[in-house]
């Protein structure tokens, strides 16, 4: 079952070495933003970063038995330097950088329904006229924000629909109107805008939380992969 949480290392690569990122010490608290502690790091390091924020004992640790700079532990960073996060990430509006992250979830139900039919618990969404409800499984237990209930757009195949109803543990419902998708079809919850999808800072503007928090609390049973 596809729970994949895909993050280009290029993009932060390259968005580090742009202006003057290199010159910093880059925020990689949460586990870099729920985009992997380690990987990031050393991307990081390639493209010139000098030094590292953590908030945890145990990743200073890690980051130092992987022969990384030694990162600043809750403090502030060296003089002269300005700290960097959610920018190199693409989860800044104040300074756009293309998106490091896409979110990948996968259709395991179709369904074909009446109009006025209620949607997952509490029935805060029924449907307006007869329609096609796909599952997708991605829940609260995944870290998905129980807040982007009825309000984050989605991307099913070619569809761009919305999360529909109240998101449960394991899985939320989209209402993607007419037939077209299939079990085992892709679903990108946020990605590359220039790929038709909807991006993180999608999600923050309809959610009205900063994509930081969005992205930091992505769970352990979401597969991280990455590109070089």
């Amino acid at each position: 079952m596809r729970r994949r949480a895909h993050i280009d290392l290029d993009t932060i690569r390259q968005t580090a070495a742009s202006s003057s990122l290199p010159d910093c010490t880059a925020d990689l608290r949460a586990d870099a933003y729920g985009h992997g502690l380690l990987p990031v790091a050393r991307a990081l390091t390639d493209a010139g970063v000098g030094g590292f924020l953590v908030s945890r004992v145990e990743d200073a640790a890690a980051l130092a038995d992987e022969g990384l700079p030694v990162p600043v532990e809750i403090g502030a960073p060296e003089s002269g330097r300005t700290v960097r996060g959610p920018e190199l990430f693409g989860l800044d509006p104040a300074h756009p950088s293309p998106p490091a992250m896409r979110l990948e979830g996968e259709v395991i139900a179709v369904k074909r329904v009446p109009a006025d039919r209620g949607v997952s618990y509490g029935y805060t969404y029924r449907t307006s006229h007869p329609t096609t409800l796909v599952l997708v499984a991605l829940g609260y237990a995944d870290g998905i924000l129980r807040v982007a209930s009825n309000k984050a757009p989605v991307k099913v195949g070619d569809i761009i629909g919305r999360i529909t109803g109240r998101i449960a543990m394991d899985q939320f419902v989209v209402d993607v109107g007419g037939d077209g998708p299939a079990p085992g079809d892709p679903v990108i919850l946020f990605g590359d805008p220039e790929l038709g999808e909807p991006t993180v800072l999608d999600w923050a503007d309809a959610l009205g939380v900063a994509a930081p928090v969005i992205t930091s609390r992505l769970g352990r049973r979401i597969e991280r992969t990455y590109t070089r």
